[in-house]
């Protein structure tokens, strides 16, 4: 079993739009899905830990210069329990992980617009499993997860 983690839908600024649409491509090989070009946030009860040990192993570094980006990013697998189980991922770049002011906030990026395939709004409690069992990931060498 893995671990599951409730967050509340909240209002982002935009950011995850702009980066995931202008290196949409980059993104979507390296996750070896469509990427929708958005994040939905989610605050959690609970500071989330990117450098917990139990994510390491998980863990989907994506460098800058993977991409072309200005920041070397992080991913990890995620099952969304109550949305069909839709595979997902938490997505943050690394200043943000060390740096959030909002630490306990983490977005998820998806093959879909999540807010509108399931009518989702501000405010609303959306389910994630983490873990071996939900993850069921394993890496190329180049970082990235398969099938």
């Amino acid at each position: 079993m893995g671990e599951l983690l409730r967050g509340r839908i909240q209002a982002g600024k935009g950011d995850a739009c702009r980066w995931l649409g202008l290196f949409n491509e980059a993104y979507s090989r390296k996750l070896q899905m469509p990427v929708y070009p958005g994040s939905l946030n989610l605050a959690l009860d609970n500071t989330f830990d990117w450098f917990a040990a139990r994510y390491q192993p998980y863990i989907i570094w994506f460098g800058r210069e993977e991409y072309g980006g200005e920041r070397d990013v992080l991913m990890l697998r995620c099952d969304l329990v109550d949305l069909d189980h839709r595979k997902a991922f938490l997505w943050t770049p690394t200043t943000a992980a060390r740096n959030r002011p909002d630490p306990w906030v983490v977005e998820l990026v998806c093959d879909v617009k999540l807010r509108e395939t399931y009518s989702l709004e501000d405010g609303d409690v959306v389910a994630f499993e983490l873990g071996v069992d939900a993850l069921d990931q394993k890496k190329t060498d180049d970082g990235a997860p398969t099938a």
